[in-house]
């Protein structure tokens, strides 16, 4: 797995290893500036069904921006984890669990994408808990976002993880809070 050099911030200590209910091993570690191109991949094998939970619209591709907001984080009011193993010889990124802090709404969000052929190998759950577990060693407890009122795969997971969740409509969506 690709270790990194170039950041003194990256916070070794969340590097982890995962092993899924399949037994296969997932390297889970904070993401670098350097996974873009892993960072696009991963969205080039995401079904449209997926992207379209995950972003809440249709997308093609990702935009530059998208891709450097997704792999600069400070990791601290903002951390994304990606879940790494290796194929056809190279890493590749097969899941991200992430929270970001937007200082104009004053919230945190909180999301996570699995790759569609890495889905219901019991990865996204625990992804999903050590970011949270990361977002509560930085002070943060309340994470507030957009959903699909149709998702029931994610609303079932917050359910099982056992948050405080509170649903409201907003302009066809879901405005969850989730409180840790």
């Amino acid at each position: 797995m690709q270790t990194p050099v170039l950041n003194k911030n990256y916070p070794r200590q969340y590097e982890s290893w995962l092993k899924l209910k399949n037994g296969k091993e997932v390297f889970l570690r904070p993401i670098m500036e350097t996974d873009g191109n892993l960072i696009i991949d991963l969205f080039n094998k995401m079904s449209p069904q997926s992207i379209y939970l995950r972003f809440l619209r249709n997308l093609d591709a990702l935009t530059e921006n998208m891709i450097s907001h997704f792999t600069h984080v400070d990791y601290n009011k903002e951390f994304a984890l990606a879940a790494v193993v290796k194929e056809c010889g190279k890493d590749a990124v097969i899941a991200v669990g992430r929270y970001g802090y937007d200082p104009d709404e004053n919230t945190t969000d909180l999301a996570v994408a699995v790759r569609d052929d890495w889905q219901n190998a019991g990865l996204g759950k625990p992804l999903l808990m050590k970011v949270v577990n990361i977002a509560k060693e930085h002070g943060i407890s309340h994470f507030t976002g957009m959903m699909d009122p149709q998702n029931m795969i994610i609303r079932k997971v917050l359910q099982e993880l056992g948050f405080k969740v509170q649903y409201s409509s907003k302009s066809g969506f879901f405005q969850v809070n989730i409180g840790v």
